[in-house]
């Protein structure tokens, strides 16, 4: 079984300044930077047309893996729906359903009544058996903590933020000031990502 440890944001979620990761972090996003995301292969798509990651070339594109009973999910899935209506045009937000603990089948019902519970109107993948997360995230990690993690694609299909797992969200909340600082670093990815035009391959 994977490290489904949920406990170290938890421990971030102080009002205490927030500091820099440690340099060994096993949940470090800086090797994947700058580096083109790979394609997706979901078990099926439960809400909105199947998309291709090349289909959206144009887009900027932000993919979040999430699932049911996380209350960091809870707390972020309703931000970057909000994020996604703030950009109609030029922003796709997706949200991949894996179920936990381990890899099973659940229906799409089920996926779409745990969506709207947490307030989420976005597109919905299903990843089955975990293998695009596998692709994104946990390939030649295991020590890696996190499943629910969120990657930001530019137009050009490069990966221009991530975040390693857990919440992010806008707050004035001393309790979340880590959250709110990730949540600030994605409209500053994001901003960047939409005022670059499409080059042309």
């Amino acid at each position: 079984m994977r490290n489904l440890a949920w406990l170290p944001l938890v421990l971030l979620t102080t009002a205490a300044p927030v500091a820099a990761p440690p340099a060994d972090d096993p949940d470090s996003v800086a090797a994947l930077i700058g580096q083109p995301a790979p394609d997706w292969s979901f078990t099926r798509w439960v809400r909105g047309p199947k998309r291709e990651l090349g289909d959206l070339r144009g887009k900027v594109v932000l993919v979040r893996w999430w699932t049911e009973g996380c209350h960091f999910c809870r707390a972020t899935l309703p931000a970057i729906d909000a994020l996604q209506r703030e950009h109609p045009d030029d922003l796709v937000v997706i949200g991949v359903f894996h179920p936990k603990p381990e890899p099973h089948d659940v229906s799409d019902r089920h996926i779409l009544g745990v969506a709207r519970e947490l307030g989420f109107a976005e597109p919905i993948a299903f990843d089955r058996d975990w293998k695009t997360l596998d692709r994104y995230w946990l390939g030649g990690h295991p020590e890696r903590n996190w499943t629910s993690v969120s990657f930001l694609i530019d137009r050009q299909g490069v990966i221009r933020w991530v975040h390693g797992g857990g919440e992010y969200h806008p707050s004035s909340s001393g309790a979340h000031q880590r959250c709110d600082v990730e949540y600030r670093g994605l409209e500053k990815a994001l901003a960047q990502a939409l005022g670059e035009p499409e080059r042309l391959p």
